[in-house]
């Protein structure tokens, strides 16, 4: 496939995902969830920043440090980026039932994917919600990259009330360590 072809492919994933209705998304393990969103972490922040400046005094939290906030997951980005673009070809090949070719696997298609997958998941926080979103990031800001994206992928998981995923795109598969699970007061037995 000529680099111009794949690039179109590549850029109408999320549009050709939206425009698909998949019966069950299969789902995403856990660890490549995280990666994603752990990848895709610098450029959120800056993307839900520039999202939610409208909505949020000039001196909150993300507003104040999205940039600070984005230089500091870089290294975190970095380290997820092959196990993310794992998970990217998983997604390729569910809506485009044929695997990710081969050449997809550079830089330039690194450099495409992070503003595209920050920019989908900053537009899951609806703007009503940009002060909530702001009182999170304060929150998490003192975790790794790594550890929000762990966090991110397990809250997916808990949010996913319809079973369709994040945009209809990404499910996240519960996770199933094996380890029996303790009884908690409340539970009905």
């Amino acid at each position: 496939m000529k680099r111009p072809a794949f690039l179109i492919a590549f850029a109408a994933l999320p549009a050709m995902a939206a425009a698909q209705t998949p019966p069950a998304p299969a789902c995403m393990p856990q660890p490549q969830a995280a990666a994603l969103v752990t990848f895709a972490l610098p450029m959120l922040v800056t993307q839900l920043a520039d999202r939610c400046r409208s909505e949020l005094p000039p001196n909150a939290y993300l507003v104040a440090n999205a940039g600070a906030l984005a230089d500091r997951y870089r290294a975190d980005s970095a380290a997820a980026w092959p196990t993310a673009r794992r998970a990217i070809a998983r997604i390729f090949t569910q809506f485009l039932g044929q695997p990710m070719p081969a050449e997809m696997d550079s830089e330039l298609v690194r450099t495409l994917a992070e503003p595209m997958l920050g920019g989908l998941l900053a537009k899951q926080v609806h703007r009503t919600d940009c002060g909530t979103a702001d009182a999170a990031i304060a929150d998490l800001a003192t975790l790794s990259g790594r550890a929000i994206g762990r966090v991110a992928a397990i809250a997916a998981t808990i949010a996913d009330r319809k079973g369709n995923g994040i945009a209809g795109v990404l499910k996240v598969c519960k996770p199933e360590d094996g380890r029996p699970r303790e009884s908690r007061p409340g539970d009905n037995k």
